[in-house]
């Protein structure tokens, strides 16, 4: 009977660093959970000066053993309390992880040489977001369509009404200029006048002595 092998195999990375390096150069926390982003010497235990992280998102800060739990920085940056300055630690852990967390962070520390090294961290963050969150997101949501469609509606009904009111502007418009059209120009009162025919009668003189053979017309 064959015994039958099974081969593993692993990727390993290799990274070329500098005196300091980050322990884990790709991070993956869960939303709203603690991570802790830590870098450490590579020469053994070897004091660190000082040590500062650079959030993709946020400002700079320094950090030592005196960032505890109970005086975070921001209420969300402390220091490990399994770290240590004095044996090469960098390290930071951040309360309640947040999508604003995800991306490049950069940890710088020095030597007794005088110089600081820098190394990258990239933290991703996973999981959905706690129903307050979604609930939150989903009701204003809501709110700005409601909102929009509000506007919309009046901004549909004063453009309608004033296309409406011009509308019976333009008719009125078109009457009054109808009307001056038959109107004639030398009215001197806006209004047509009739010239009437006036008949005068005619007198005939004829005296009682002398008959005329024309009658005499006055007038």
């Amino acid at each position: 009977m064959k015994a039958t092998r099974v081969e593993m195999m692993k990727v390993i990375e290799l990274r070329v660093v500098d005196n300091v390096a980050a322990v884990q150069d790709n991070v993956t926390a869960m939303h709203g959970k603690t991570v802790t982003l830590a870098c450490a010497t590579t020469k053994g235990l070897v004091p660190l000066s000082y040590c500062r992280f650079e959030p993709p998102n946020t400002s700079p800060f320094s950090i030592d053993s005196t960032v505890s739990v109970s005086n975070p920085i921001l209420n969300r940056y402390y220091f490990p309390p399994n770290k240590s300055l004095d044996r090469g630690d960098c390290a930071v852990t951040i309360r309640k992880v947040k999508y604003e967390d995800v991306g490049i962070w950069t940890c710088g520390a020095a030597l007794d040489d005088g110089k600081e090294y820098t190394d990258r961290i990239k933290l991703e963050v996973k999981g959905l977001m706690s129903t307050a969150s979604v609930t939150g997101v989903t009701v204003g949501a809501v709110l700005i369509v409601v909102t929009l469609c509000i506007l919309g509606y009046f901004a549909w009904k004063r453009r309608w009404f004033l296309g409406s009111h011009r509308q019976e502007e333009e008719e009125v418009i078109e009457v009054q200029e109808l009307g001056l059209q038959r109107i004639p120009q030398n009215s001197p009162h806006g209004s047509p006048q009739v010239r009437r025919a006036v008949i005068v009668p005619s007198v005939v003189i004829q005296s009682p002595s002398e008959p005329s053979n024309s009658p005499t017309t006055s007038t």
